[in-house]
């Protein structure tokens, strides 16, 4: 039997760089680490957070929440491991859902530097006054510790006056490394999620600049305000979002008068101003309703991200109610439609309800059966708009126990205002803000519209003149040629000018030229039934040929044809029916290529052009329809044909076709000895209905400025891309086609 030494209990014992690498897992950045700190201020219900910012010396978190009593800092702050946070769901004044967790906060400061002096005021309901609690936190003290139970934070608690707001305030000095280069942008964009609207919009607001805008029960919002070298002072970040509306409509009304203007953005001079009297019985009003279209660039150069700032737009939307600083329900709450918004925009309601547009936006029958000018089929709808109505009191409220029934009256359920006559002039007047936004906007709009066409018109006739001149520069196009080409330019700079002017009837143009297709599909048929007549007809003519020698040359051309439309039919059938049909395996490109070169070449040969196909005999061509990769290379084909055509002089001209694979990509060029392309026209060709050939220099007796639109579109269509690059030597022009292998 061994003799027992020691027998007891033990305790682990923690060492002090403990708290440091649980800082450093917990949070992996700085900008997580003010994050954290501004969620406690608002756990902490505060209404306002400000976050200052100068480094290398200090960051300071403060806020206007309920404090830390010496119970709840000793129970919570101090105690490490566990939150006091975890068996509560929302915040104890405002019912706010609980954003913190794990007790970050205290690893949070830790994180960012090395010195920690925290200040606090509460309501100690244990002692029954206000107290203010001081602490310094000494962290490079706790890393050299080995038991952290035995570290002291020194501290005290002193009795305060209830005149002292609560709140905390949280002092990091001696920054680390980490925290010296903060990203401010990120915290903003972190942060927003806790933001609230309303208390900014107040603030912004001509009206009173300190009104409560809830009572003890209501949550009055959440403002985050950063101080940081070289920027300004209390940058309010819900004021910086809501300053990126795109139009801003105030409302003033007071007695019998009432001034509305809508500004935009950045803009001093309002887009519309109307001072006029309306028949009062609300009392003073006061309006402010900010617009936020789903339009790329309107949060542009923000210090935040421009996805969550509209995505916070959307989740605080609407059009709220304030009666004498107190928030009414329902109005602006979600599902809300007491302006009758989302039901008009459902119905697409082309007249306005309120008196006031009906008054100063008089519709036309015509404006009114326009939808390019019916500004009341793009009425915004609620999650657009972010506003607040604030009525102060009316001289009837006071007379309703004498059994008034005039002003403003809060229905028996406390959810909104009996409605009466001057509810009916609250909704008119809220309404005929949101109707007038709707007016401004779609004028702007059509401005826009005009402004870009009238831009567009100008570059074309720009690049039509830089054309021209080096046209007219190009030695090697004969006279005739050049007038030609150029006549040609003038009569596509004005057709594109006439197509700026009515985009509607290009685009009708390019559905009739889709119908082509069809046209086609037909005559691939009928031409199959006539070549068997013309067969036999053949076969006749040979019979008779013998007795009558005129038939003998004939029967040899129309031998030649039959051959050539046998060819054109079986490309055409081909073409037809590989266009529904993906391939479910490779297929070699080079065949492909020499049936276009042999149906088509005798356009080349008649006109003394040589026609080389550089491609392997092995090379896989794209996981793409046979026919579109035949439609192409014709169209390519075809194009070039035209430009040699149109060249100058009796050397022969030279037409090229290359195909590799390279990655992941097959690549197609067709080179050519012709004109060229000039510079200025080098993106435009790719545009429909745009052409520098005349039908006389084409091959095909055509040139409806759709071969190379259509080339790009097809290719664009499987993930590809069609430019003009530069030409190999020998050549004045190469369209490069680059399709995926697998799509």
């Amino acid at each position: 039997m061994s003799d027992i030494l020691v027998s007891g209990t033990l305790r682990f014992a923690i060492e002090g760089r403990m708290l440091r690498e649980l800082g450093e897992h917990l949070v992996r950045t700085p900008e997580v680490a003010v994050v954290e700190l501004i969620k406690n201020s608002y756990d902490a219900d505060a209404t306002e957070c400000v976050v200052s910012y100068f480094p290398p010396n200090s960051i300071v978190v403060s806020d206007d929440g309920v404090g830390m009593s010496q119970d709840r800092f000793l129970k919570g702050w101090m105690r490490i491991g566990t939150s006091a946070k975890e068996h509560l769901s929302t915040s104890e004044r405002y019912s706010r859902l609980i954003t913190g967790e794990k007790g970050i906060g205290r690893f949070a400061v830790r994180f960012l530097g090395r010195s920690l002096s925290l200040e606090t005021v509460a309501d100690d309901t244990t002692r029954g006054i206000r107290t203010k609690l001081s602490a310094t936190f000494d962290w490079p003290r706790f890393d050299h510790q080995e038991d952290l139970g035995s570290v002291e934070v020194p501290y005290q608690v002193v009795r305060v006056d209830d005149t002292i707001a609560t709140g905390t305030k949280l002092e990091i000095t001696d920054l680390r490394s980490v925290a010296n280069d903060l990203n401010l942008n990120v915290v903003r964009t972190g942060s927003i999620s806790v933001l609230s609207p309303l208390r900014s919009m107040f603030r912004q607001s001509h009206t009173e600049r300190n009104v409560d805008v809830g009572d003890s029960k209501t949550d009055p919002g959440f403002d985050l305000k950063i101080q940081a070298e070289g920027e300004a002072d209390d940058e309010d970040v819900a004021s910086q979002i809501l300053g990126a509306y795109v139009l801003r409509a105030t409302l003033r009304v007071r007695g019998e008068k009432y001034n509305l203007s809508i500004a935009r953005r950045n803009e001093s001079r309002p887009e519309l101003e109307i001072v006029d009297t309306y028949p009062n019985d609300i009392g003073t009003l006061d309006a402010d309703v900010r617009f936020f279209p789903r339009r790329t660039g309107t949060f542009k150069n923000m210090p935040i991200d421009g996805r969550k700032a509209q995505g916070w737009i959307t989740e605080n939307h609407g059009i709220a109610v304030f009666d004498r600083g107190f928030r009414v329900p329902p109005y602006g709450f979600e599902g809300n439609d007491w302006l009758s918004l989302q039901s008009d925009a459902a119905r697409n309601r082309r007249e306005p309800r309120s008196s006031l547009a009906r008054r100063h936006f008089e519709m036309t029958q015509q404006v009114k059966a326009d939808p390019a000018l019916n500004w009341m089929l793009r009425i915004p709808h609620s999650l657009q708009l972010v506003g607040l109505v604030q009525v102060h009191g009316s001289s009837n409220r006071n007379s309703r126990s004498k059994g008034s029934e005039t002003g403003l009256i809060p229905s028996a359920d406390r959810q909104g205002f009996v409605e009466n006559r001057a509810f009916n002039h609250l909704w008119d007047l809220a309404r005929g803000v949101v109707e007038a936004i709707a007016f401004v906007d779609r004028r702007i709009q059509l401005e826009e519209a005009e402004e870009k066409r009238q831009k567009t018109v100008l570059a074309i006739r720009e690049s039509t003149r830089a054309a021209i001149e080096e046209i007219e520069g190009n030695a090697t196009i004969p006279i005739e040629e050049k007038r030609k080409v150029i006549a040609a330019l003038v009569e596509t700079e004005r057709l594109a000018v006439e197509q700026q002017e009515g985009i509607k009837e290009r685009e009708q143009h390019l559905e009739v030229m889709s119908l082509l297709g069809v046209v086609a599909g037909y005559m691939t048929h009928e031409f199959g039934a006539a070549l068997d007549e013309l067969k036999n007809c053949h076969q006749l003519l040979s019979g008779l040929k013998d007795g009558v020698p005129e038939f003998y040359t004939t029967t040899i051309q129309l031998e030649a044809h039959i051959k050539q439309l046998q060819d054109f039919v079986a490309y055409s059938t081909g073409y037809i029916r590989g266009a529904r049909n993906m391939p479910d395996k490779p297929y070699p490109a080079k065949p492909r290529l020499l049936q276009v070169g042999r149906i088509f070449g005798k356009y080349a040969a008649q006109r003394n052009i040589v026609l080389d196909i550089d491609v392997d005999k092995n090379l896989k061509a794209p996981l793409v329809p046979v026919s579109l990769y035949n439609g192409v290379a014709l169209n390519l084909y075809s194009n070039a044909l035209k430009a040699v055509t149109a060249k100058i002089g009796a050397n022969e001209g030279r037409i090229s076709f290359r195909a590799w694979n390279e990655g992941r990509w097959h690549f197609l060029e067709v080179s050519d000895s012709g004109i060229g392309i000039p510079s200025a026209l080098q993106e435009k060709v790719f545009e429909p209905l745009f052409s520098t050939t005349y039908a006389g220099s084409s091959p095909l007796g055509s040139g409806m400025g759709l071969g190379l639109a259509f080339v790009r579109r097809c290719v664009e269509a499987f993930g590809g891309r069609a430019d003009v690059v530069d030409p190999p030597a020998g050549f004045s022009t190469c369209i490069r086609v680059k399709l995926p292998l697998m799509v």
